[in-house]
């Protein structure tokens, strides 16, 4: 598995190869526009969790980072995206889904991406028994350390459903 400063280290060197000096401003290229093997137009912003961002708005946290940890780079992409799972937190399943969720949805912003510890994610996963999608596979999250967010609630608390709070 290439590290972050391998890969780093590689576009640089294409970038050397395929361009001159005089073509790229190496100063103000960032290493956090790249991103899960991805290069973003923008660096990461904190940005408002907007009201009408039901699945995360009153999470416990008022800003979030953009793009977030599904690569979504847009505010309306988020909205998007997250609407589709805002009805699985009515079923009060598990009370950590819309911890999980939220923390790929609309990451808290701090200087580096935190994402969910598996432990996090197998119980809330494990609760609604079906597949799921690829983007919120458990082997994709850390195994438990102290930077990754682990479960929140002991199994057998309900869910909240947004704007209940």
């Amino acid at each position: 598995q290439v590290s972050l400063t391998q890969a780093v280290t590689l576009a640089l060197v294409l970038l050397t190869s395929a361009a001159s000096a005089q073509e790229y401003d190496y100063y103000s290229w960032q290493s956090d526009n790249f991103h899960n093997g991805r290069f973003y137009a923008k660096q990461p912003q904190c940005v408002d969790i907007p009201a009408d961002l039901r699945l995360c708005y009153n999470v416990g946290y008022k800003k979030m980072r953009l793009p977030n940890l599904l690569d979504h780079e847009t505010m309306p992409e988020v909205k998007q995206q997250a609407g589709s799972w805002v009805p699985l937190l009515a079923k009060r399943c598990h009370a950590d889904t819309q911890v999980f969720l939220c923390s790929l949805f609309a990451p808290v912003c701090l200087d580096r991406p935190i994402y969910p510890c598996r432990s996090l994610c197998a119980p809330v996963m494990e609760t609604y028994g079906f597949p799921w999608p690829e983007m919120l596979q458990c082997e994709k999250f850390p195994i438990d350390n102290d930077l990754c967010i682990p479960m929140q609630f002991s199994a057998g608390h309900a869910t909240q459903t947004p704007g209940t709070t």
